[in-house]
This record gives structure tokens, C-alpha cells and sequence, in this order.
């Protein structure tokens, strides 16, 4: 496991979120892990982060292999964070929604 540091774990678990939801809403495998470089505006946890703190912090996510990073902050969410946030969060979307809204102010 790679050690993360808070902000970069905040937006992994936000990320492997959306994927969730997009998957439960019928969205394929791979459609569900392509994210915009915007993905994060309309997500109210972390909507109010500064854009070089974003970009930031998904170098370090890319730096863990956890996301595959594109010119212009587009990205993919890999396989091994999909497998590590599945171990980490066995109940799935539930659980994850619950550890972000006490967790993450």
C-alpha cells in the first residue's frame, strides 16, 4: 500500500465516489474511471479547493499509480486504486459516502 497524504487520500476516496455512482447509474467500467480535468466542481467536499492545490494533489495520486494523469488534468482512475479502495470500503458506495461525510469536512 502506498502512503498517502490527507488531501491526497480526501480526493481519492471523493474520486473512487463518483466512480461508484456512475457505475450504479450504468455507466461502463470504463467510462465510470475517465474523469475531466473539472470532475471536482460540482463535488461539495471538494468544490472549494484551490485549483493548484487539485492539480497538486493528483501528481501525487499519479506519483502512487493510483490515476493515470493526461496533459490538461484529465485522468483515469486505475485498477489498483479501484482494488485498494474495495478493500478499504467492503459495503461500497454506502460506506465510502458515510466515511467522506464524517471524515471530511
Amino acid at each position: 500500500m502506498v502512503e498517502l497524504t490527507k488531501d491526497a487520500d480526501k480526493l481519492l476516496c471523493c474520486i473512487y465516489k463518483q466512480f461508484l455512482e456512475r457505475r450504479k447509474s450504468g455507466f461502463s467500467k470504463f467510462d465510470a474511471k475517465s474523469f475531466e480535468s473539472d470532475f471536482y466542481v460540482t463535488d461539495k467536499n471538494i468544490s472549494s479547493w484551490n485549483d493548484d492545490d487539485v492539480s497538486d494533489t493528483l501528481l501525487e495520486l499519479g506519483r502512487a499509480k493510483y490515476i493515470r494523469l493526461f496533459l490538461g488534468r484529465d485522468f483515469d482512475l486505475e485498477d489498483a486504486a479501484i482494488v485498494y479502495m474495495e478493500n478499504r470500503f467492503k459495503n461500497g458506495l454506502l460506506e465510502v459516502t458515510d466515511f467522506i461525510s464524517k471524515f471530511i469536512p
